[in-house]
């Protein structure tokens, strides 16, 4: 005789892969003749965008873009100058069991950025660059799973039920921001601009109906020269954006978002009065996974009193994310610099490798200052420090490292450096449900009830109720109602009466 259970589902998108890969990447480009020549390389500056994200058959191509602004100290240690260099890149995911309505999404970040000289004139620099992809398929879940009703074999099933996190929505909107700056009051004016950073921070994601407002601010950071001063200047702006995107559903408990710049225009103007102005615009697509708590109830055992039983069993493996996070990491060092230091021009922080040991994060950073050395000429130092802070002791998955705070201060051939890092967090955990997916009974041979003793004495050394009820012949609410059982019953004497 088989039996089989009645299932209650739902549908959501089901995480079937996550992998995070590399690709290295180098290109070369030369001094514009209006330039000086190279005496040093002070730092690279660089950034990545996405061109194309293409689901085939086979998984998914991902192409992007790497920049790099390279600064240097000039010949003569007196000026500081830049190179610009772009390199073309593409990735490639080979992802099982996709389906053309699988959804991807990306998180590209240059890992690392190398530049070496290659002639006083030619600069050659190397990307390390990174691509974390999500795929998520249409999958429908069995929520409950209820036994068949009005079967009369003295079957007895074993529920249990936990709480699941589940992907509702993966969906993505193209946005575009255009925004005019004016740089601010009391710092160099701006003659070339040498790099440009956009970060998109989300602060808020609220649910109408089946739609969602995503709120939060476009920080556009920008470096550049000035004929007033001779090292590089850096500032800030931001801008408030939203957006709205239709996502189907009207359950969300937990909403991520991830939002990668897909090309920026920048361009300094001049007002009628002389300032200086930064057009910016930006286009972008905002992805969004939403989340919501799920209570899944099903059949983990199942024993008959009257005949043999061969369960069928299904393992199933979930993976829940939780909420984003903020994790702060700082370190302090005391950095040591070749010659004496009068003052620190600027510094530029790179962040390398954030890596997690059980309950502790480590970043590891590179620090580039410009100095100006006791002899009054330019000179510069690469100097790596590292990050820490403790976390949960769950994996978790790593993104948007930003500095929040830096500070330096010059004590001779010494620097006092302490650095600030804020970087997204996620916990990813994997869940297995192993439940009865069918029941089997063998009514030819069913037992000889007669041969089983109607109560039995029995000292409970660890095992559960549901383990002696099937062991004895009983089930769980006659022995609880027989010896009126309160709490643990390790160490008891229990009557276990025979139930037909």
């Amino acid at each position: 005789m088989e039996i089989t259970f009645e299932n209650n589902t739902t549908n959501i998108r089901r995480e079937i892969y996550h992998q995070t890969k590399r690709t290295q990447e180098s290109t070369e480009s030369v001094v514009p003749d209006t330039d000086d020549d190279i005496g040093r390389i002070l730092s690279v500056q660089s950034f990545v965008m996405l061109k194309s994200k293409d689901v085939t058959t086979r998984g998914v191509s991902i192409s992007g873009e790497a920049s790099a602004a390279v600064l240097y100290i000039t010949e003569n240690r007196e000026s500081v100058s830049f190179v610009k260099l772009n390199r073309s890149f593409s990735i490639d995911y080979e992802v099982a069991d996709i389906s053309p309505d699988t959804t991807a999404q990306i998180n590209l970040s240059v890992v690392n950025a190398e530049a070496r000289v290659v002639n006083p004139r030619k600069i050659a620099v190397s990307f390390d660059i990174a691509g974390e992809l999500s795929c998520f398929r249409q999958e429908t879940i069995n929520t409950e799973t209820i036994p068949e009703t009005g079967t009369d074999c003295g079957l007895y099933t074993k529920l249990e039920s936990t709480e699941l996190v589940f992907t509702d929505n993966a969906s993505e909107k193209t946005l575009a921001v255009s925004e005019q700056f004016s740089f601010p009051a009391g710092k160099p004016t701006p003659s070339r601009l040498v790099s440009e950073e956009v970060h998109f921070n989300i602060t808020d994601n609220q649910l109408v109906g089946t739609k969602i407002i995503s709120k939060g601010e476009m920080k556009v950071c920008v470096c550049y020269l000035s004929d007033e001063v001779c090292y590089p200047v850096k500032t800030e702006f931001t801008t408030p954006f939203s957006q709205i995107i239709d996502i189907g559903t009207e359950n969300m408990d937990i909403c991520n978002a991830h939002i990668e710049v897909t090309s920026a225009y920048f361009n300094l103007t001049e007002t009628m009065n002389g300032e200086k102005l930064l057009d910016a615009e930006v286009h972008a697509v905002l992805q969004l996974v939403c989340r919501s708590r799920h209570t899944v109830t099903y059949v983990s055992d199942a024993y008959s009193n009257r005949m043999p039983t061969l369960c069928e069993f299904e393992k199933k493996q979930f993976c829940t994310v939780c909420a984003a996070q903020k994790l702060r990491l700082s370190g302090d060092s005391r950095i040591e610099i070749a010659d004496d230091c009068t003052d620190v021009l600027c510094a530029f922080v790179t962040i390398m490798n954030v890596t997690q040991n059980k309950s502790r994060l480590s970043a590891d950073a590179s620090l580039d200052i410009l100095y100006k050395a006791s002899g009054g000429e330019l000179s510069s130092v690469r100097r790596g420090m590292e990050l820490e802070c403790e976390c949960e002791d769950t994996a978790l998955r790593l993104s948007e490292a930003a500095v929040t705070d830096m500070f330096l201060r010059p004590d001779g051939p010494f620097a006092e450096a302490r650095l600030a890092l804020e970087v997204t967090a996620q916990a990813a955990l994997s869940v297995e449900i192993e439940r009865v997916c069918k029941v089997n009974l063998n009514d030819e041979a069913a037992y000889d009830l007669t041969q089983y003793p109607s109560v039995t004495l029995v000292k409970a050394e660890g095992e559960s109720l549901w383990a002696l009820a099937k062991k004895y012949r009983s089930n769980v609410d006659t022995i609880s109602a027989v010896n009126k059982i309160d709490g643990d019953i390790r160490g008891q004497f229990l009557l276990i009466p025979k139930v037909i």
